[in-house]
């Protein structure tokens, strides 16, 4: 820049000098006019090169931003049986039967009405947990809140208590899968109803059923092989809606009904 400042000094000096000088000197001065103006001109140049080339580069445009994926909402029904699913699978299970009980599930007869198998069937997924399980349904898994939650999983809601279903049911005296039975409880002497449980299966008076035992959780057991229970045993009644279904199958429907 000082450079430049000097070039443009000499030539205002030689311009004044130029007016006033003789013809002769005129013509020295002329070329040396050419000379400087030359001289200017790559000075002009240099100097704009070097800033231009000194200038900061253009900023990079930015970088598109990255989509954002949005995960689709499930139904509620779908939120609903995941969680159930997940909540069947994390809790620790009994896998070891014995005598009379076991843990394994059971072939449920072909005649029965659709709705029983299924309720029978989301009774069957829980094989296994302990009594009173908590996080499955909304309350623990005890013999009533098991019968309760089975049935509700279906749209058929009963009583909490044992002693509710009982009084809810109609009494029948051949009970088949699906029907509910009803025990004493720990007081063999006392008459009310302190347990509940629910027929898989009736072969010719060998009742099946299946129940969240205080001793053995979420078991299937024989009701004649167990001491225990069959010596608190007080009688069996049938869900109006179960009732219902077996109506619909008068051909295949047990003799309690007719």
């Amino acid at each position: 820049m000082n450079k430049l400042k000097q070039t443009l000094a000499l030539l205002f000096f030689a311009t004044l000098y130029l007016v006033h000088a003789q013809p002769a000197q005129a013509t020295g001065l002329a070329r040396t006019w050419d000379l400087t103006m030359e001289s200017f001109a790559n000075e002009v140049t240099d100097f704009t090169l070097t800033e231009y080339n000194a200038a900061p580069a253009p900023a990079p445009a930015p970088a598109p931003a990255p989509k954002r994926h949005t995960k689709k909402k499930r139904s509620s029904s779908a939120k609903y049986e995941g969680k159930r699913s997940r909540h069947h699978r994390s809790h620790s299970r009994r896998t070891a039967g014995g005598s009379g009980f076991s843990y394994e599930r059971m072939e449920v007869a072909e005649s029965i009405p659709s709705l029983i198998k299924t309720i029978i069937d989301h009774g069957q997924e829980l094989l296994g947990l302990r009594y009173r399980t908590s996080g499955v349904a909304k309350w623990p898994l005890d013999c009533s809140g098991f019968v309760s939650y089975i049935c509700s999983l279906e749209g058929i809601k009963t009583p909490r208590s044992s002693g509710s279903m009982s009084l809810y049911t109609d009494r029948i005296s051949d009970p088949q899968p699906g029907d509910l039975l009803f025990f004493k409880g720990r007081n063999r002497g006392a008459s009310r109803v302190g347990h509940v449980a629910m027929v898989i299966s009736n072969e010719n008076g060998d009742i099946k059923m299946i129940h969240s035992s205080n001793s053995r959780g979420i078991v299937i057991e024989s009701l004649q092989q167990s001491a225990y229970f069959s010596s608190r045993y007080l009688g069996a009644g049938r869900l109006p809606e179960v009732k219902e279904h077996w109506n619909k199958i008068t051909s295949t429907a047990p003799a309690s009904l007719n």
